[in-house]
């Protein structure tokens, strides 16, 4: 399978829609959430000078692929996929954030605690919820917070400026089918563009 699209868009920027969008277009995608497995070498890769090798090997038998820390893996993926398409899709800051927390108090929750566990053993501690970016979704001041929201807003930027444009395609699942099935030259569904969140389903 060749390997088509990848969304660089952060987590909960809509990646679950997307993903249900994508499978009703008939391609494979991989939601890292959905297959935490493949985080592991994904962020040895990026931050323990893990193998480039065993971080796209990953996408073998998928042609689409989003979430953390994926979207982190733009330039590889465009160096290696020269065919390959990406997908920004974005979110107000301010409501990014504010998701985010709300998702980590489910996360620890009693309920969901094998989750969280299941989500973050064997990662980099620098590999999940955004650290990287500076972010604590637990436990934030505002100066944190804004740390967080300006390296959210300057990945997106600087995404816009290493994607070439006519790869690249900024969007917003609220937009619907049209721009996304344009860009990937395939026919529109007739049912209506897919809403997953399954964190917030349970």
């Amino acid at each position: 399978t060749a390997f088509k699209l990848l969304d660089v868009g952060a987590s909960r920027t809509g990646t679950q829609s997307i993903t249900e969008a994508l499978n009703m277009l008939k391609l494979k995608p991989l939601h890292s959430g959905e297959h935490t497995n493949v985080r592991v070498p994904l962020c040895e890769y990026l931050f323990r000078n893990g193998s480039l090798d065993d971080a796209l090997g990953v996408l073998e038998g998928f042609d689409a692929a989003m979430d953390d820390p994926f979207y982190l893996m733009y330039e590889e993926i465009m160096a290696a996929f020269p065919d390959a398409k990406f997908l920004l899709t974005i979110s107000d800051a301010e409501s990014w954030f504010d998701n985010h927390v709300e998702v980590e108090y489910i996360l620890h929750t009693e309920e969901d605690q094998t989750l969280l566990n299941k989500m973050t053993r064997l990662l980099p501690p620098e590999c999940s919820g955004n650290r990287y970016w500076g972010c604590n979704f637990a436990n934030s001041s505002r100066k944190d917070r804004d740390i967080c929201l300006q390296n959210y807003l300057r990945h997106n930027q600087r995404v816009q400026e290493i994607i070439p444009p006519e790869r690249l395609l900024v969007y917003n699942w609220s937009d619907g089918w049209a721009p996304l099935t344009h860009f990937l030259g395939v026919a529109t569904p007739d049912e209506d563009f897919p809403y997953a969140d399954g964190l917030k389903e349970k």
